[in-house]
């Protein structure tokens, strides 16, 4: 088989799409198969020297950010049998799928749902009008839509068509990092964030840009207003044009010595940096928040976890047992949570269950495995 997935993004841009689709592609290959990821140009990224599969980086004269109209596209997938569309990637989306219609049973196409897309603002009208016009027709062209849990797709836009077309869609969930394990506590970090052996830290990794708005992290910040050890640590790894605003927040709040920002780390220090933390939190404001990948990378280190009870993340924290489920907005109940997830007895019980969850659901061997058997049988 030769197989396409087309996203809009890829390592080392950051965001959770475009690590997803790597992972699915480095395992794919590793498995021996012909795959080429087509992606976005990005000026000074090199995306295919670290990378075990081809990658074809495309440039575009109308681009925004990680939005684009590759009309090339149409031409370079016209000789794979498989082409997978992470969505969503605007811009590019319809044109994708018009590789079906031009085609047909000569190529299988496959749309990975990843979540829906809710901008503020006059934004509103730039996702609602492509979504209007065009996703009908992309699902409807699909032969299988690929979905991280039907929980998630439940509450989502595209719920009606769900409904009526359940034979087309199949779950798959993401799966962890081979190299997340649990491991000794790295002394240089340690002290590089003034952090004790003594200390409970809880953790936060996403971005902290406006695309990012809904991760609620201003939410996890306050909630330290409640928890008066001094001993207790909130460490926030990631970056973005949100981050003054949040040391700000810490600061008004007077616990700026007790809030860590690492800024943005690699998967290697990632990892390094899950073995410092006890608990990782989640607390999401919206449904943008599909899955949460963040909480099974934690669960690879045996940490349990703390989120928002929305569509999809709930099921990630439920399935296992892993840890507690907060009120969306709520600071207080997020400080709650954190307490009663650090008792000791609590906190044992739900490591364990987080080390099996992964062993159990997110193993991306068994992962990978079930895709290609759904690009062989649709």
């Amino acid at each position: 088989m030769k197989i396409a997935h087309i996203v809009c993004q890829l390592p080392p841009t950051i965001g959770g799409l475009g690590n997803s689709a790597h992972h699915f592609a480095r395992k794919i290959a590793e498995k021996g198969q012909d795959i080429t990821v087509f992606t976005l140009s990005s000026k000074n990224i090199d995306f295919a020297s670290d990378k075990n599969y081809k990658v074809k980086a495309l440039g575009s004269l109308i681009q925004f950010k990680l939005a684009a109209v590759l009309p090339q596209l149409l031409w370079k997938l016209r000789k794979f049998d498989i082409v997978h569309l992470h969505y969503p990637f605007f811009g590019s989306n319809f044109l994708v799928s018009l590789v079906k219609l031009f085609r047909g049973k000569e190529v299988k196409f496959i749309l990975h749902y990843h979540q829906d897309v809710n901008f503020q603002g006059i934004k509103i009208i730039l996702e609602w009008i492509p979504r209007k016009l065009f996703l009908g027709i992309i699902l409807r062209l699909a032969d299988k839509v690929v979905v991280s849990s039907f929980d998630y797709i439940m509450a989502s836009n595209i719920n009606n068509f769900y409904q009526k077309h359940k034979e087309k869609f199949v779950e798959i969930p993401f799966g962890v990092n081979e190299t997340f394990l649990p491991r000794e506590n790295d002394k240089e970090l340690l002290n590089k964030y003034s952090i004790k052996e003594s200390d409970k830290v809880i953790m936060f990794v996403g971005g902290l840009g406006q695309n990012h708005y809904f991760k609620g992290v201003d939410d996890l910040i306050k909630s330290f207003e409640y928890l008066k050890d001094d001993n207790l640590k909130l460490l926030i790894v990631g970056d973005g044009n949100l981050r003054d605003r949040y040391k700000a927040l810490a600061k008004e709040l007077k616990i700026e010595n007790r809030v860590i920002f690492a800024g943005y780390v690699d998967d290697e220090q990632l990892s390094n940096h899950y073995n410092l933390a006890d608990i990782l939190v989640l607390p999401s404001t919206e449904k943008n928040e599909a899955f949460g990948i963040v909480l099974i990378e934690a669960m690879a280190h045996g940490k349990p976890v703390i989120a928002s009870d929305l569509p999809g993340v709930r099921q990630v924290v439920a399935k296992g047992n892993n840890g507690f489920l907060v009120k969306q907005n709520s600071p207080e109940d997020i400080a709650k949570k954190i307490q009663d997830l650090l008792k000791p007895d609590n906190y044992s019980y739900y490591s364990k269950n987080a080390l099996n969850s992964v062993k159990n659901y997110y193993n991306w061997d068994i992962i990978v495995d079930k895709l290609l058997d759904i690009y062989k049988g649709c």
